[in-house]
């Protein structure tokens, strides 16, 4: 087969011309397609940014030619294992239903930055126009109302229904932190106890009209996420890592746990990937990116790689995240809904 597509190209060019491509980009882990400057790049000179092989490059330039033509590629979904798990409770794509998409942020490891990207992705979707919620799920160690500075306890709604709280650009906020006395009182709760109200925080919540459903959910691969992945009407999960290598062999077994569900895996976002300092610099500091192992494994887009940044951490103390802004989120965001189109 004679290729269409070449290593020069531009990659705007090539999206543009060949739609179908940019999950092939994603695939590949170079979400330089959402980008107003990576997009502008050649795909040779993306490849070089993401510090592709020249094997690499040239797998990419195969699989672009193949979805260019409407032939099958390398970064083909693995299926789930047939006969096993229990079937995933699928969304209603009916025009009554009110919560467009309902998005669960998953890792099974702990402190990789879930409800920091749960957070951030709701912020950037927000400024899109969107309308979001945000479901805390995460019961016993609730973060999300403290990051968006939400106060108070919600109050039932016209409907019957809980009122969720808004922040103060107008995302719908439900955390088990609102419904404490004391902030800092904990949730002695055993699994069925975490489960009931995870439920309860989707169907007596009164959620109105959604674009989307944020999901942040605690590690581990027991009682929470099985519920969400089993009794919420999930329309897909982002999976979080961060490139250390234990971090990652213990967020594939979150993603096998998702395939075993028979769930619908949107993409992978690695965080604390690098820091840049004030001149540019850029340092790994938990090692070489391990995302396009991640992407190979779930055949998922890799929806963006995110750096440490002081002054986010200091605004989501104060509750004012929603103050914060930086490209590689936008192109976070940019990623997930355009990935979500193309997945339709």
């Amino acid at each position: 087969m004679a290729e269409t597509i070449t290593a020069d190209m531009v990659i705007h060019d090539v999206v543009t011309q060949f739609p179908a491509t940019v999950k092939v980009f994603h695939g590949h882990g170079l979400p330089c397609t959402a980008c107003a400057v990576g997009a502008r790049e050649s795909v040779a000179g993306g490849a070089r940014t993401h510090r592709f092989t020249p094997e690499k490059l040239d797998i990419l330039i195969k699989d672009l030619n193949a979805a260019a033509t409407g032939q099958p590629t390398s970064i083909t979904p693995k299926k789930a294992p047939v006969g096993r798990g229990v079937p995933l409770t699928m969304a209603s794509a009916g025009p009554d239903r009110k919560i467009k998409q309902v998005i669960a942020i998953m890792s099974g490891k702990g402190g990789v930055g879930k409800s920091l990207v749960t957070g951030l992705l709701a912020v950037s979707l927000r400024r899109q126009g969107l309308q979001v919620g945000i479901l805390d799920g995460d019961i016993t160690g609730p973060s999300i109302a403290r990051m968006f500075g939400t106060k108070g306890q919600p109050t039932k709604s016209a409907n019957g229904g809980i009122e969720p709280l808004r922040s103060k650009g107008g995302i719908k906020i439900v955390s088990m932190n609102m419904f404490l006395e004391k902030e800092s009182d904990p949730v002695v709760w055993r699994g069925p106890m975490i489960s009931s109200a995870i439920k309860q925080f989707y169907s007596d919540v009164d959620w109105g009209n959604l674009d989307y459903l944020l999901v942040d959910l605690p590690p581990g691969t027991s009682d929470a996420p099985m519920t969400v992945m089993q009794a919420l009407p999930l329309d897909g999960v982002v999976v979080v890592s961060s490139p250390q290598m234990l971090a990652t062999m213990i967020v594939m077994k979150c993603i096998n746990m998702v395939q075993q569900l028979k769930g619908s895996i949107v993409g992978v976002v690695e965080n604390m990937s690098y820091f840049e300092t004030p001149k540019g610099e850029r340092y790994e500091i938990f090692g070489p990116s391990n995302g396009t192992d991640l992407v190979t494994m779930t055949g998922a887009p890799l929806l963006g790689a995110l750096p440490i940044d002081t002054s986010l951490t200091t605004l989501c103390d104060a509750g004012r995240v929603e103050e914060y802004y930086a490209e590689p989120y936008e192109e976070l965001a940019a990623n997930f809904t355009s990935t979500l189109k193309i997945q339709r």
